[in-house]
């Protein structure tokens, strides 16, 4: 992925009286709103940019799924590094100042700001490329909000009257681009209203992106991001859809799992499975799964994150899935995250098939495909026989934890399946992240989550 540091900021050039023009300098990391939206091909390279962004370590880069899986642990996970952060996100005693819930929250707003530029200025942007921009911004936007939602929503989806539920504030217009700008001191929407401007954001997006999109947004992607969506308001016959639609147009399209289990992972190319994946290389991105899930052998710290015995022993001895597993220092690690300069994985077709089997399953329906044929999918993968006939909701969630592990999905999953955690009910207060000193003290109408 081409690499734009552009992080749409006004500069503001003033001068003392009499200062010699020469040295009326611009900041070399700022570019005016002006410019970065003066012809259609610079719209499109903040596009680009706005990628870059998504892929910060603080969000997709490795945050947003290393924080989802080591909070939701019960016992499967250990935090044995020296980072105090990542150790209250384990132990669900997160402090207002903790750097890694910070970053996470301004950096999807970074994201957000950016996309509300390029819509609003998509107008000038050649016919031939227009829609398609706005539906990438849109699916940007939306991505960014989602994260959001779940982590810092007050309450899950389905946790009380979803309109009133303090959600995050909602902003979907241009204004000043710095974050802390007064004019963006905006209270909190309900959750209710924040969802609604998701669905709205990744249907359209489904509507307008192309079937493939070399490694950005397209519309197998925008089809399972809704399907994420719906799953986690519980509705199952939405979600069930728009994991069909993904698996329609994708495998229409070329996508197909991977024959090999460990292929789907440790490439610095996307995968015949990876629908959506932040790209990294040794020039730009960043993994900060790697960093953390890895092991100094392999150029990564001293393995921050054990896996234990409680998860690996989930996986029967002819489970190819557990080869990817290593044993180093002791514990098992996750070799999915093994390799430096690795795309990090954000949907995979392999997470479409289960979706649709759960839902098929919840509605009595066989939308696609029967229940039996989309689990016994990946479990032919995996190497696991005979297939299953009859499949239960026990055996398609037990499937989607082994296929899924570590991926991101754990928090989301715990919390729709109403599961505790380390002794905690899935609605728990400390099951979410407050919103951070920082921006409350910027924001005085920020109104803070209950538990903090």
């Amino acid at each position: 992925m081409k690499k734009i540091s552009i992080y749409i900021l006004l500069v503001a050039i003033t001068g003392a009286a009499g200062c010699d023009k020469k040295l009326d300098l611009k900041n070399p990391q700022t570019i005016s709103v002006e410019d970065a939206f003066s012809t259609s091909d610079k719209v499109k390279n903040v596009l680009v940019a706005n990628y870059a962004s998504m892929g910060s370590g603080s969000l997709f880069g490795g945050d947003a799924l290393w924080m989802s899986e080591l909070m939701a642990s019960d016992g499967e996970l250990n935090w044995v590094g020296t980072y105090p952060e990542p150790r209250q996100i384990w132990s669900k005693s997160i402090l207002l100042n903790n750097v890694y819930v910070r970053d996470i929250y301004s950096q999807a707003y970074r994201v957000i700001f950016n996309a509300n530029n390029i819509i609003a200025n998509a107008g000038i942007v050649v016919a031939v490329d227009k829609a398609k921009v706005i539906a990438e911004a849109k699916f940007q936007r939306a991505m960014a909000y989602f994260e959001l939602i779940k982590y810092f929503g007050e309450k899950p989806f389905f946790a009380g009257s979803a309109t009133t539920l303090k959600g995050v504030p909602l902003i979907t217009t241009p204004g000043p681009t710095a974050p802390q700008d007064p004019s963006y001191n905006l209270p909190r929407a309900s959750v209710d209203d924040v969802y609604k401007q998701i669905i709205l954001d990744f249907t359209d997006a489904e509507t307008n992106l192309p079937a493939t999109n070399g490694f950005y947004a397209n519309k197998p992607s925008a089809s399972l991001a809704l399907a994420r969506v719906y799953l986690q308001q519980d509705k199952f016959a939405e979600a069930r859809d728009a994991a069909n639609r993904c698996i329609t147009v994708a495998t229409a399209n070329g996508f197909s799992l991977e024959s090999n289990y460990e292929d789907a992972f440790n490439n610095d190319v996307n995968s015949s499975e990876d629908l959506f994946a932040m790209q990294v290389t040794d020039q730009a991105g960043t993994n900060s799964c790697f960093t953390f899930f890895s092991t100094d052998t392999y150029g990564a710290r001293d393995g921050d994150i054990e896996v234990t015995g409680v998860h690996y022993n989930k996986y029967s001895p002819t489970d190819s899935r557990s080869n990817l597993f290593f044993f180093e220092y002791g514990e098992w690690r996750c070799g999915k995250w093994r390799d430096v300069y690795k795309n990090v994985k954000v949907m995979r077709l392999a997470e479409a098939y289960l979706t649709r089997a759960e839902c098929n399953n919840r509605m009595g329906t066989a939308v696609g495909a029967t229940v039996d044929a989309d689990l016994n999918r990946t479990r032919s993968r995996a190497g696991l026989a005979p297939a299953i006939v009859g499949a239960t909701l026990a055996q398609i969630i037990a499937e989607r934890e082994l296929e899924l592990a570590f991926e991101g999905q754990g928090l989301w999953d715990a919390k729709r399946l109403r599961l505790n955690i380390d002794g905690k009910p899935w609605n728990d207060n400390k099951l979410t992240f407050p919103i951070p000193e920082r921006e409350r003290n910027i924001n005085p109408a920020l109104a803070q989550n209950p538990g903090y």
